[in-house]
């Protein structure tokens, strides 16, 4: 469960699940007072991290000497559809295969099969 709530300033929320919290807003030009990070970007922050995570994961597992992952994701609409772009830089000494292996591992993340799979959302007002 994550929570925003919203007050009166334009448009800070603050987004909690219960153990953390972070802000979200919008930047100046659109009317917010740019104290976090806007929804569109927090959408892009799970997926790279996401992605950045469980690449971490399965380099471990495979024992990889790989040092740092950084993942960086763009949003693009191509055909009125929305792509996500990411690259993926891997500070370390890998084969085109293990490339290869890590693009195709990086589609299994759980952000990323939620946002390839397209579902449904339901709205209530309490």
């Amino acid at each position: 469960m994550v929570k925003a709530t919203i007050n009166r300033e334009h448009y800070a929320c603050s987004v909690s699940n219960g153990s953390h919290e972070i802000i979200a807003d919008e930047p100046l030009e659109y009317g917010g007072t740019h104290q976090g990070f806007a929804p569109k970007g927090l959408l892009m922050a799970s997926l790279a991290s996401c992605v950045a995570i469980t690449l971490r994961m399965y380099i471990d597992r495979k024992g990889w000497p790989v040092d740092r992952i950084e993942v960086e994701v763009n949003v693009d609409t191509e055909n009125g559809e929305t792509i996500f772009l990411e690259e993926i830089t891997c500070t370390g000494v890998l084969t085109e295969e293990q490339k290869l292996r890590l693009e195709d591992i990086a589609t299994k993340c759980p952000v990323s099969k939620i946002l390839a799979a397209g579902n449904e959302i339901r709205s209530k007002v309490l």
